[in-house]
């Protein structure tokens, strides 16, 4: 079996069991449980952003920030009105452990930005996603899987769109792979997906079905800031010669190669719920 086979055979695998996995858990579990989850991802988005910028070095300073991340979404999801106090408080512990402990003057600089934009990644912005399920109550579930459904929709339509009609780099030296084409067609995805989650949810669970405008002003959006996160991804990979951010899920790589995209969307989606629909 060649080793392009072999690594679809464990995408494949993987995706069939952690699927309905994380659909029991989203739809099973109470509120705080996805937030467990998500905070567990992002202790994983922490840990790999720094492993890729930091490489061997410093395994405290990747630990302290990992951390950090956590306690973070801890502060945002239960007792927000702590978030400025403890945000100033995180950073300024990265500063004291990288001013006692650093090697290399020329590098301490690059590794303490990078703990405070890995905590940043891990701690606030996916913790957006909790806070979504949290305040939009009983269709909690229902929003999580939207963000999922118009992120991945759109890797989906950029592959096919890509290998149809691809001809022109979209950023090449970035991610030289990706097309305009493919872009458009990312684009699209996330619209069909949006809207077909839309109605299924209707159907089969307690969700107020959304007016055409407000699927859009979700998908488009959603969708270009879920590709501005995959590149955005691919830059600090090639800036650091990585291919993939980890190995923890089999035939995906780490965890920030497989939410990306996730990233830079839940934040959208957060503010659309609570400042434009709510």
């Amino acid at each position: 079996m060649s080793s392009k086979k072999s690594n679809l055979t464990v995408r494949l695998t993987t995706a069939a069991v952690a699927i309905p996995l994380l659909l029991a858990l989203i739809f099973m579990a109470p509120a705080w449980a996805t937030f467990a989850l998500v905070t567990a991802a992002g202790f994983l988005v922490t840990w790999e952003y720094c492993t890729i910028t930091f490489a061997d070095e410093h395994r405290a300073g990747k630990l302290l920030a990992s951390l950090i991340s956590v306690a973070m979404a801890s502060v945002l999801y239960f007792v927000p009105q702590f978030f400025t106090e403890s945000l100033v408080g995180g950073f300024l512990a990265i500063f004291l452990l990288f001013l006692f402990t650093y090697k290399d003057q020329k590098r301490v600089s690059h590794q303490i930005a990078s703990s405070i934009t890995g905590i940043l990644y891990g701690g606030v912005v996916l913790t957006t996603l909790s806070l979504l399920v949290r305040d939009a109550g009983e269709a909690g579930p229902f929003w999580i899987i939207m963000v999922m459904v118009v992120v991945w929709s759109s890797d989906t339509g950029a592959y096919f769109a890509g290998r149809a009609f691809g001809k022109h780099k979209l950023y090449e030296a970035v991610s030289p792979n990706k097309t305009i084409e493919g872009a458009v067609g990312g684009v699209a995805g996330s619209i069909v997906g949006a809207f077909a989650a839309n109605y299924i949810f209707a159907l089969v669970g307690n969700w107020e079905p959304l007016l055409v405008w407000q699927v859009l002003l979700l998908a488009i959006p959603g969708n270009i800031l879920s590709q501005v996160g995959d590149l955005a991804e691919s830059l600090i990979k090639r800036a650091h010669d990585v291919k993939d951010s980890g190995t923890i899920i089999p035939g995906h790589g780490g965890m920030l190669d497989r939410i990306d995209g996730l990233l830079f969307a839940s934040p959208w989606f957060y503010i659309i719920f609570t400042h434009v629909l709510n």
